[in-house]
């Protein structure tokens, strides 16, 4: 035997290991599993948390066996289950985007879906770099990752060095979809769970994958999973992490980097993915970067500093500014504005951002302290909350008939 030969089988054991594991891995991923009615009833559960004062949930919950009956019957027999969407827009952070939201009976089979098949089929394929809508990661997660990746390369080339910033050019509307349909068809064995996950993918349209389905949001993460083993495996940077549609790489060349954004960029191609060209550089790291909203830099002693952006303090100002005007005309209960303010405080206290979170609860403090001491409402006016509501009401109507004389 020949070293060519060694090589082939070599390959072929390694492949036949890689289909026992996947065989392993997906044998229970099976129509039955997201057809059962306890997987449904508990998804059920699951999809009503937090949205349980709308009218469709309360109507869904409230036979909530008996329609988990009925979807169970729906997936067996093969029906369709697609009952259009809900389309509205939505201004995040001063951008707009368009939301394609199920109704609840499909979303309750579209989380069973998710959690007794895809999850499980193709979240293990992904690289422990990808941090975004894995249980276990999130924002967090990937700050800390990158906080070791700067770390490790403080300790070999200290602040001389470059870091790749990458970003689809909006990438929910341009994915896809057979690229998509290729990866749910290799990570499942189960052809009619392949065939509804197909079918869920066809209804978004031509190209794109829409906003508000927990599907979407799994495929979305997965999508560019090629060109994550491509860099780490083949391109092999220092470092390389990725957040949905943003990424870095880190090396101490810039030529490097270079080449690298190149290839990947052919990759993109390859998928259908566009990059940015507006928000994909290369920056040096001694001048500090930004990456998901946090301003991220290196001290002359080598600490790892993470500070928000200041569009972020900004935005909050703002915010409580106009908090606080709803609070005193009744718009806003006092509750709901602490609840609001505590959630932003809570996610800026773990960044290095001590001197802004003191301005902030100084300005927190003075505004609602002013409407107390005004008798408009505030943290201790203790205005009951029926009047609240009513007061809300009634200036949601005057809104409504100015926008309808507009």
């Amino acid at each position: 035997m020949n070293s060519e030969q060694r090589r082939a089988a070599r390959r072929k054991r390694r492949e036949e290991k890689r289909a026992r594991a996947k065989a392993e891995r997906v044998k229970a991923c099976t129509l039955e599993s997201v057809a059962d009615l306890n997987s449904l009833c508990r998804a059920s559960k699951q999809a009503a948390r937090g949205v349980m004062w709308k009218s469709s949930t309360q109507r869904y919950m409230k036979d909530y066996l008996r329609n988990a009956v009925k979807s169970r019957r729906d997936l067996l027999e093969g029906r369709d289950i697609c009952r259009g969407f809900i389309r509205f827009d939505l201004w995040e952070r001063g951008k707009l985007r368009h939301i394609s939201a199920v109704h609840f009976p499909e979303r309750v089979i579209q989380k069973s879906l998710s959690q007794n098949a895809l999850v499980p089929a193709i979240v293990p394929t992904l690289i422990t770099a990808n941090s975004a809508n894995i249980k276990g990661r999130g924002t967090d997660y990937a700050l800390k990752l990158l906080k070791r990746h700067l770390a490790d390369h403080w300790r070999r080339h200290r602040r001389e060095g470059y870091i790749l910033l990458g970003d689809f050019s909006d990438y929910f509307a341009r994915i896809a979809h057979a690229p998509v349909k290729r990866q749910v068809a290799d990570a499942l064995l189960d052809p009619r769970v392949v065939a509804l996950e197909h079918r869920l993918i066809d209804v978004q349209g031509e190209v794109g994958l829409g906003l508000g389905s927990e599907p979407n949001q799994i495929c979305a993460v997965a999508h560019p999973n090629r060109i994550d083993h491509y860099v780490v495996e083949m391109l092999r940077p220092e470092a390389y992490g990725r957040y949905m549609d943003d990424f870095y790489l880190i090396h101490e060349s810039k030529e490097y980097l270079q080449v690298c954004l190149l290839l990947i960029g052919r990759k993109c191609a390859e998928l259908g993915i566009e990059l940015n060209p507006r928000k994909t550089r290369v920056v040096k790291l001694s001048r500090g970067f930004t990456w998901l909203k946090k301003r991220i830099f290196y001290t002359e002693t080598g600490r790892i500093v993470v500070k928000p952006c200041r569009d972020s303090i900004t935005r909050e100002r703002r915010k409580l500014k106009k908090m606080a005007r709803m609070v005193a005309d009744g718009i806003m209960t006092p509750e709901q504005v602490e609840r609001s303010y505590q959630n932003w405080r809570g996610g800026m206290k773990r960044l290095d951002a001590h001197r802004s979170v003191r301005a902030m609860d100084a300005l927190y403090r003075s505004l609602f302290e002013n409407l107390a001491r005004e008798g408009g409402g505030g943290l201790n006016a203790g205005q009951p909350e029926g009047r609240f509501k009513r007061r809300q009401a009634l200036a949601i109507a005057e809104n409504r008939q100015l926008k309808a004389a507009a």
